[in-house]
């Protein structure tokens, strides 16, 4: 009788123990570079002294008062800080407690606004496949994530509203020639709004959106009358080396939405901006409009929101994210010429990614693969990509990682690769050279 099969273990978390900078350390000692910052959040490090002390001042204060019973002064101060850094007009603020959350509130205020103005008609929302909104249901209705919506088509109930724009067969991103076709397609007579992220994420790694294609957007929504919405929950607030995705392109969107720079893991809390000019069509302020979260805007959410800009400003950290994404793509280039499994090197400042060959036959190892490889040589990276040709994984530090920190990352990077391919590991003295 053969003996039965052995069960393979299921892989167990580890647990937490600290974290202090780029490191994370687990229970039983093991340290961990964490090269993706947690989910493209922990912006600034792990444990940062002068956003604990400012958290802890307002513990000792206040850590919560309701939206429409008390204002708090850190919150004031995080709006007027928001609207000073905010291109153009977008001076109006309100709080949610995540990116999917401030996703909801702005497709809320695009059906609202087209309501008060007797525009019924004008319902559809245009957005990109790929694309990732958000997991509440709105939200993700709205991304063109089909691996996140698999499933959960009966949950999606604003389906019928949401349309897509596709790129090209070979093409990454759309360009403004598919935008300009979907938008047609549709008629923009009943386009509510078009929701954009200027650099991609979980679901295309790091790909931009070309500049050129982000003003034809803005001239479109001018022209017909819908809403130019930026999805800046992971490009808002430096990662990208301006302080907004969209500076990139010089273009100022009629909403922006702002999640994981706020936070920078310290708090839950994000945003959504609001231009003067559609709160002016509203005919009333903001927060009359939209109903808000219990949690939303809360004293000490605001205090660390309120620290984490501060900081930002204080170590000019986008100009620092712009001059350390150089540095890093350079150490990336030299990963791509050296292991053939890697097809690109994509993205904008500090939120760049690995793109993967799209070839699973010449080339088995995936972005869960390396995933995997890089946890088991103390690295941690994040799979993206929804489709084989956007197949990535995130390389995306914390924006103040130094060029020792991002010498590391490269050589646990370069460990696991060859964990996944024949490629040998490079050479220490090639990676320096870099």
């Amino acid at each position: 009788m053969n003996a039965s099969p052995q069960k393979q273990e299921p892989f167990v978390l580890p647990i937490i123990s600290h974290a202090r900078g780029v490191y994370v350390y687990d229970q039983d000692g093991q340290e961990y570079l964490d090269g993706c910052s947690g989910a493209v959040n922990v912006n600034v490090g792990h444990g940062v002294p002068e956003i604990l002390d400012r958290m802890r001042e307002q513990m000792d204060k206040a850590c919560f008062a309701y939206r429409t019973q008390f204002r708090s002064d850190p919150l004031i101060r995080l709006t007027q800080q928001l609207v000073e850094l905010a291109p153009g007009d977008l001076s109006h603020v309100e709080y949610c407690n995540s990116g999917s959350e401030a996703i909801e509130m702005t497709l809320r205020l695009a059906t609202l606004r087209n309501a008060q103005a007797y525009r019924p008609f004008k319902c559809t929302v245009l957005t990109e496949e790929p694309s990732y909104h958000g997991m509440t249901s709105g939200a993700l209705g709205a991304s063109g994530h089909p691996l996140r919506r698999r499933h959960l088509t009966p949950l999606l109930a604003n389906q019928v509203t949401v349309s897509r724009v596709r790129p090209k067969h070979g093409a990454l991103r759309a360009s403004t020639q598919d935008w300009e076709e979907a938008i047609h397609r549709i008629g923009p007579a009943n386009l509510s709004a078009v929701i954009i992220e200027p650099v991609g994420g979980a679901s295309s790694g790091a790909v931009p959106t070309a500049p050129e294609t982000m003003r034809r957007l803005r001239e479109l929504a001018d022209e017909h009358q819908f809403l130019l919405i930026a999805d800046e929950v992971m490009t808002g607030l430096g990662r990208t080396g301006r302080w907004f995705g969209c500076d990139h392109a010089d273009v100022t969107p009629d909403v922006m939405v702002l999640g994981k720079g706020i936070s920078a893991g310290y708090a839950t809390i994000s945003a959504l901006m609001v231009s003067d000019a559609v709160v002016n069509e509203l005919g009333q302020p903001l927060n009359t409009v939209l109903f808000g979260h219990t949690m939303a805007g809360n004293p000490l959410a605001a205090a660390a929101g309120l620290a984490v800009v501060d900081y930002l400003r204080a170590h000019e950290v986008p100009a620092q994210a712009r001059h350390t994404g150089e540095y890093l793509r350079r150490k990336l280039d030299l990963l791509r010429s050296r292991h053939p499994i890697v097809s690109d090197v994509r993205g904008v400042g500090m939120q760049l990614a690995l793109g993967l060959h799209p070839d699973p036959a010449r080339f088995p190892g995936r972005c869960l693969d390396l995933t995997e490889a890089a946890r088991e040589e103390g690295l941690l990276i994040y799979p993206a990509g929804v489709t084989p040709a956007l197949e990535s994984v995130l390389v995306t530090p914390a924006l103040t990682a130094s060029h020792e920190e991002l010498d590391e990352l490269t050589r646990r990077l370069d460990r696991a690769l060859s964990r996944i391919s024949s490629s040998p590991a490079v050479e220490e003295q090639a990676l320096q050279a870099v």
